[in-house]
């Protein structure tokens, strides 16, 4: 007979750490989850000093709230559309809070000109199908990012779980 008790401190820690990880479960993130855009947003290289509204606007965006972002960055796009950057985080903040739709028109319009956020528009726009569990046009967005850009590797990658 071997006895238990020296043995049950160390199966407690182990069932703690089961159970740990079972609720955490980094394995089951989604595809958008896993593959979403990780870029902060930054102001400070606009050299506005004069641009509070917009500061405010990429603190509550580093934060992840997305509608206060939101509601301060469709007043500023309102006034300023061609602005890309504004373009650029107004679509994010689009999508993150549920209207896909919107965000892709914003987005695509983003990707029909000439920007440096061109190609991030078009990640964007595929990971919102990608949300939509729509793969074929996810598929065609994720095609559009050229090598080179900085999604690249991370489109290829998610093509591939697609496929």
């Amino acid at each position: 007979v071997i006895p238990f008790k020296p043995y049950l401190k160390w199966i407690s820690i182990a069932a703690v750490l089961l159970i740990g990880l079972m609720v955490w479960a980094p394995w089951w993130a989604t595809l958008s989850e896993k593959y979403s855009i990780s870029r902060e947003m930054s102001v400070a290289e606009r050299g506005d000093g004069g641009e509070d509204g917009l500061q405010k606007a990429a603190e509550l965006y580093n934060a992840k709230d997305f509608t206060g972002a939101g509601k301060i960055l469709e007043k500023a796009y309102a006034a300023a559309p061609e602005d890309a950057m504004l373009a650029y985080y107004y679509g994010l903040t689009l999508m993150e809070t549920g209207k896909a739709t919107a965000a892709r028109t914003v987005l695509g319009k983003l990707y029909a000109g000439e920007s440096v956020f061109k190609y991030d528009a078009a990640y964007g726009i595929a990971l919102s199908y990608v949300k939509e569990k729509d793969h074929p046009k996810a598929l065609e967005w994720l095609e559009k990012i050229p090598e080179g850009s900085t999604n690249h590797d991370k489109a290829r990658e998610l093509i591939g779980k697609l496929q």
